[in-house]
C-alpha cells in the first residue's frame, strides 16, 4: 500500500505534468490540428474510398513535420476536444498513418563532396 508521501506525490506530478497536447507551451497546439486538417483533408477524410496518397514534398506533409516527432495522437487528443460531426469526418487510422507518410526526405547526395573516382592505368 502506498504512504501518504506517495499518493501526494503522484497528485502532485499529476497536477504539475499536463499532457503535452494541452499543457502551457503543448508540443502540438490547436492551429497545428487546424493547417494539418486543411491541408490534409483529403488524405485522410472519412469516406474510404478513394484513397488517396501523400507525396513527401506536399504541403500537408510540411504541416505534419512541425509537429514534434510527427506525433499524430497529439492531433487526435485535439480532435476529440471538437464537435462529433467535425470528429466523424476525419479517419483516426488515416490520421495516425500521416506519421509514417510524412517521413523527411533523405539528403540528396549531390550537396555532399562527390565520390571518389577511381582510376585505373594500363
Amino acid at each position: 500500500m502506498l504512504s501518504m508521501k506517495g499518493v501526494f506525490l503522484l497528485i502532485l506530478l499529476a497536477v504539475i505534468c499536463p499532457h503535452p497536447a494541452i499543457g502551457k507551451n503543448p508540443i502540438c497546439s490547436r492551429a497545428n490540428m487546424e493547417e494539418i486538417l486543411n491541408k490534409c483533408y483529403i488524405f485522410i477524410k472519412r469516406p474510404h474510398f478513394p484513397l488517396y496518397v501523400v507525396s513527401q514534398n506536399s504541403p500537408c506533409c510540411e504541416a505534419v513535420r512541425k509537429v514534434l516527432g510527427r506525433d499524430m495522437r497529439l492531433i487526435l487528443i485535439l480532435l476529440k476536444r471538437e464537435s462529433e460531426d467535425r470528429q466523424n469526418g476525419y479517419s483516426e487510422v488515416k490520421i495516425l498513418r500521416l506519421r509514417d507518410l510524412c517521413v523527411p526526405p533523405p539528403p540528396s547526395r549531390r550537396r555532399h563532396a562527390p565520390p571518389p573516382h577511381r582510376q585505373v592505368m594500363v
